[in-house]
């Protein structure tokens, strides 16, 4: 059985906050680090990631999940938090993960918007063999209109017949899923995208399409153009699955967990 520990690693001076999955018996490379979505997708998903961690572990595979400075268990103001932070995060938690196992590569497993923030992180570390993205936010700009959707659906359903919410926020701070988000940060998130031309990565990466249906979507496409052209060996998966991180109730992410274990499974030793 896999071995679960918490864990407190340091990222630039700012402490984070991690679970460790170790393999009980030999580890297989590249130790993987979980990059999570943001707000209530980070809630609604956190079982089935501790699952496919879990799983993964027990094929062998070394696992970090952690929450960024300012979210989830880690300590930090979200309202500081941008995503210059949450890159460096990421580096820093693949360092950790490294010195902790001895493993010589890393592959960063990102879910929605930690998949892109996976992305930026890893065009900045050598280090870094492979991607797995789990429905990765191709378009920040489209991620922050919808955001900002819902947030003024809410506040609709919650006031009643569509009257304004009294506004509590400061000029530069806005509450999106409870978290306070600055607008210079909301601003640096629509600057992200996985398109041509904007991707500098060219080892491993598999992109996992998760829907209600086998057939691939254009945004999954273009995600997977857009990688090939940077000279990555894409591969991608289409897994029957709902929505799982945007859910309240309890989704069998069963065939997440196999496409993941199965694509890691072709990845050689450097």
């Amino acid at each position: 059985m896999a071995r679960d520990q918490p864990v407190q690693l340091m990222s630039f001076g700012r402490p984070l906050a991690g679970m460790v999955h170790e393999p009980a018996g030999e580890r297989r490379e590249p130790c993987a680090v979980f990059c999570n979505p943001f707000g209530d997708e980070r809630r609604s998903s956190c079982l089935a990631m501790t699952r496919l961690a879990r799983g993964l572990a027990q094929q062998g595979w070394p696992v970090l999940r952690f929450d960024y400075w300012g979210c989830g268990e880690s300590p930090g103001d979200s309202a500081q938090a941008t995503v210059l932070t949450g890159i460096e995060d990421v580096r820093s938690a693949a360092v950790f993960l490294r010195a902790r196992t001895g493993c010589r590569s890393v592959c960063l497993l990102g879910l929605r918007l930690g998949a892109t923030m996976a992305v930026q992180a890893a065009q900045r570390m050598p280090e870094c063999s492979a991607l797995a993205l789990v429905e990765p936010v191709s378009n920040g700009a489209s991620y922050v209109r919808n955001e900002l959707r819902r947030r003024q659906v809410r506040r609709m359903i919650t006031t009643g017949g569509g009257r304004p919410e009294a506004q509590h926020e400061a000029p530069e701070v806005v509450d999106l899923d409870g978290y306070a988000v600055s607008r210079r940060t909301l601003g640096q998130i629509q600057e992200l995208a996985i398109a041509r031309g904007r991707v500098a990565f060219d080892g491993r990466v598999l992109v996992v399409q998760a829907s209600f249906t086998e057939r691939l979507r254009p945004d999954t496409a273009a995600v997977r153009d857009a990688f090939a052209e940077a000279g990555a060996q894409v591969t991608v998966q289409a897994v029957v699955l709902p929505p799982f991180w945007s859910r309240v109730d309890i989704v069998d992410a069963t065939p997440l967990t196999e496409a993941v274990t199965g694509w890691l499974s072709t990845l050689r030793r450097d």
